[in-house]
């Protein structure tokens, strides 16, 4: 946030509240800030240590300020209804009842430790500041695609360093694995959503034939970072990202009646993305000469027979059966956001000598500390995520259909990843998953599709 201060510095209070000119100062300062949040915010680790969790959550809250006076300047509340929100504010209010004191025994509350789901609480409400300000402030075709461009570029840099520390040794970051990441698999987590957006970008045809050769590079390098990782889940969203993008070749109505033969383009394209990003997964593999990924994969079912993992604590088969059981007993409002890891000791059959922090699946995670409420929620966010995402992919402007396309693609990815690790609950990776909604769900104003309108016969013109 030094950009921030030092902007203030320089730009008066006189300066800024100078009506026009001082909402146009402001827009742009919460709109840099907000990308620059999307970098620092993988600095600490992926921001998972208490105290960088917490300057996290003020500079959001600092943000919001700006938000405030940039309001009052204009006059009115800038603010893109998005119906994402709701069911996360749905889940706000969950923990909010789970912190009501209903009895007066030993456990007063529904959850089993009111500070970790109150800390849980006001995590959730700063990421639902973040995304009602990257909703309203990332508002135009141009912004989008410094947002696309700046994660890409970070996710292939990530990915370099990720390498090296495989290879070489632990410079920038000593305590993570790969890039700043501790573990593996949030790793891979990172970057699949971003090699939605780099897939995407690719096939878009809006990037100068230039740019092309570098924006494949940077997919490799994404690519290579992930099977590097040796993550399996990291493996399968890959390739679930390389499916979505595939079928996203489908031609759209606007497709079918803007011009003839729009058949036969698509199924090209359709094609080509399958190519494309399967010779980019196996070019990876190739390229670092590694074969611990698929040593994982063989050990699979002996580890599944075992019921133990060869490098982590805990078998996720154990952790499923503990889950399942602890929903079972709290199938309505769960044992607490955030309370997962002190209800766990209670059904742990090694009494407490080891204990787990998370279910090492979102979806059931979402179940045990919210209950078949949280559950709903969820169903309902995903839902209304891919639905209201693909309905925008349905238009002429090839560049906010390739944002949309990229950010749903990466979406999927971390939706399949989610099925056996838990991305999102780390810090960095819920905030890139929470703008990659964003970018996919929020409608274009009727200016910015009217300045769109008149650039399509520029894109269209360079197609051909």
């Amino acid at each position: 946030m030094f950009w921030l201060l030092s902007t203030l510095h320089v730009c008066p209070l006189n300066v800024l509240l100078a009506g026009a000119r001082g909402a146009i100062i402001l827009d742009k300062i919460i709109f840099y800030s907000l990308l620059g949040l999307l970098v620092i915010t993988l600095l600490p680790y992926g921001t998972v240590e208490v105290w960088s969790t917490a300057i996290w959550e003020l500079l959001v809250l600092a943000l919001t300020l700006l938000w405030g006076i940039h309001s009052v300047i204009n006059k009115r509340l800038e603010i893109v209804a998005n119906p994402l929100v709701w069911p996360m504010l749905g889940l706000l209010a969950v923990a909010a009842i789970q912190l009501i004191p209903f009895s007066s025994g030993p456990r007063r509350t529904i959850t089993y430790d009111s500070f970790a789901t109150f800390d849980a609480g006001v995590k959730l409400f700063v990421m639902i500041l973040f995304f009602l300000l990257f909703s309203t402030f990332v508002n135009s075709d141009e912004r989008r695609r410094k947002i696309v461009t700046v994660v890409i570029i970070m996710a292939a840099t990530i990915a370099l360093i990720g390498i090296g520390q495989s290879y070489l040794t632990k410079l920038i970051w000593p305590k993570g694995s790969f890039g700043p990441f501790v573990n593996r698999n949030h790793f891979a987590g990172f970057l699949e959503m971003a090699a939605g957006l780099a897939g995407a970008r690719i096939l878009s045809r809006t990037i100068k034939r230039e740019k092309l050769m570098l924006y494949i590079c940077f997919l490799i390098l994404i690519c290579t970072g992930i099977i590097l990782s040796a993550s399996r889940g990291g493996f399968l969203a890959l390739g679930g990202v390389v499916v979505f993008l595939g079928l996203s070749s489908i031609p759209t109505r606007a497709e079918k009646s803007g011009r003839e033969g729009a058949g036969k383009s698509v199924q090209l394209r359709f094609v080509a993305a399958l190519i494309l990003l399967v010779v980019m997964a196996g070019g990876a593999m190739l390229l670092t000469q590694s074969d611990e990924l698929m040593q994982r994969f063989g050990n699979y079912q002996a580890e599944i027979k075992s019921a133990e993992l060869a490098d982590e604590r805990f078998s996720r088969k154990e952790l499923w059966e503990v889950t399942t059981r602890m929903i079972k007993d709290h199938p309505l409002l769960g044992v607490g956001v955030g309370a997962y890891q002190y209800a766990y000791p209670r059904y742990d059959q090694s009494s407490g000598i080891l204990r787990a922090e998370q279910a090492h699946n979102d979806y059931l995670q979402i179940v045990v500390d919210a209950g078949v409420v949280g559950g709903i929620l969820a169903l309902a966010y995903l839902i209304i995520l891919f639905a209201r995402g693909f309905s925008f992919t349905q238009t002429r402007n090839q560049i906010h259909r390739g944002v949309v396309l990229g950010a749903l693609a990466g979406c999927f990815g971390i939706a399949v990843h989610s099925f056996v690790d838990f991305n999102l609950q780390v810090t960095a990776n819920a905030q890139l998953f929470v703008a990659l909604v964003a970018l996919a769900t929020t409608k274009q104003s009727e200016e910015e599709k009217s300045r769109a309108a008149n650039e399509l016969s520029v894109y269209a013109e360079y197609a051909r």
